[in-house]
């Protein structure tokens, strides 16, 4: 699937075939970012299934904790804030969420809102970063070689629901350290949850 001029498919499919000539990763270098997105069938789901999938996507956060340690007497946790935790789809007021729930009901309201949903997924990814060879440092990330593949699975989101997707560069710095910098402004600039830049 194409989105924003990169090429996306599922994790689980790509764990399996990231050598596949016509949909695996091409080693080429590029830029490359994963996407929590549970799609659905916007013509067949039914309403319940759809509020029920966005509560759980709600519920789910790809974020890294920071700790700051003060020089005599404080000591915090950070986190960035996800929606609220009230069970409600998008963390809403009880208000806000029975109107969305009522405006699911509609099956053209639905096809409206798959668009709105995807967008909004796509948008900001929780994962980002280039590489010289798209597919070896892909492949170092799905068998578990960084924090994403285990981030993943202490969230409990399913392989299905994360896309994972490239873009090729027609260039490639010839110094490492100006892909360094292009890969920490990019990071910057979009600020997906699981990626660690230092100050």
């Amino acid at each position: 699937m194409k989105y924003n001029d990169f090429e996306f498919n599922k994790l689980d499919y790509l764990k399996k075939n990231v050598d596949d000539p016509k949909d695996g990763i091409p080693s080429d270098y590029g830029i490359y970012q994963w996407v929590y997105w549970p799609a659905f069938d916007a013509d067949r789901i039914a309403t319940n299934d759809l509020i029920n999938t966005l509560k759980e996507y709600s519920s789910r956060n790809f974020y890294i904790e920071e700790e700051i340690k003060g020089k005599y007497k404080f000591h915090a946790k950070i986190w960035e804030q996800g929606f609220r935790d009230n069970a409600n789809m998008f963390g809403l007021s009880d208000k806000k969420h029975s109107e969305l729930e009522a405006y699911l009901r509609s099956r053209t309201n639905i096809q409206a809102f798959y668009e709105f949903f995807k967008e909004i997924c796509f948008v900001r990814p929780f994962y980002l970063g280039k590489a010289n060879n798209l597919r070896s440092r892909l492949s170092q990330h799905f068998s578990g070689k960084s924090n994403v593949i285990a981030e993943i699975v202490k969230s409990s989101v399913p392989d299905q629901h994360v896309w994972v997707g490239y873009r090729k560069l027609p260039f490639s710095p010839a110094e490492s350290s100006i892909n360094n910098i292009y890969e920490e402004i990019y990071s910057r600039r979009v600020k997906p949850g699981l990626t660690i830049k230092p100050d």
